[in-house]
């Protein structure tokens, strides 16, 4: 149980940084600073997270009303592991721009890596009420109301997350987990399976879902 309840966590912290993280915010630039925005960006996809930083700072010195600055700063810290700094530019880009739902997911992000777990879900929650469309916004919710035991609402998220996206590995392997924690196995050995079919070991997940399947079959043989 309670390395399921890590891996949960991992997905939380890992997994779901590098999802937002790859997915930079680059359009409609503010024009008078679109040269350091431009090379932040490019920074950014080099992996240059320092210069990256630098870059979106000298944009921001320039202009400080732009929240796409403080948000693509906010990325570059996080991956820099500068977490509190990266909190910080996440909230004032939500300071700026209230309905910046893309925001209010990265500092979920970080909330939920530094263990803040209800304002985390709640960051989740403005992003959902934001962008309710958006499968990783209830994925990562789910794996909050997971981590804290409240399995009827990760249930839920799991599959309005599944609703959006019917290919999303992850979240039938979040929902595997909850189905095995509240004992129902053969819906946890078939969103395992789902998991598998779509994923593979493309998570390094591959011989912890079979583990828990066999786990599953020899509780069943008992």
């Amino acid at each position: 149980m309670k390395s399921m309840i890590k891996i949960m966590r991992f997905n939380i912290a890992g997994k779901l940084t590098l999802l937002i993280l790859i997915c930079l915010f680059s359009a409609n630039l503010y024009s008078q600073d679109q040269g350091f925005i431009q090379s932040a960006y490019n920074a950014i996809q080099k992996g240059d997270y320092n210069l990256a930083a630098s870059e979106y700072t000298k944009a921001i010195d320039k202009y400080s009303g732009y929240a796409p600055s403080f948000y693509g700063r906010g990325l570059a810290y996080s991956y820099l592991e500068r977490n509190d700094e990266s909190l910080a530019d996440f909230t004032k880009a939500i300071s700026i721009d209230p309905n910046y739902h893309e925001a209010f997911y990265a500092r979920g992000l970080i909330n939920s890596k530094l263990g803040n777990n209800q304002s985390a879900m709640d960051d989740y929650t403005n992003a959902i009420k934001l962008m309710g469309s958006n499968p990783q916004y209830y994925y990562a919710r789910a794996n909050i109301y997971s981590f804290l035991g409240m399995y009827d609402k990760s249930l839920s998220d799991y599959s309005k997350s599944l609703d959006l996206d019917p290919k999303f590995g992850l979240a039938y392997y979040g929902r595997a987990v909850v189905h095995k924690m509240e004992k129902r196995k053969d819906a946890a050995k078939a969103d395992f399976n789902k998991y598998l079919n779509l994923n593979g070991n493309r998570d390094g997940l591959e011989s912890e879902v079979n583990r828990l399947i066999r786990e599953i079959n020899e509780e069943e043989e008992d």
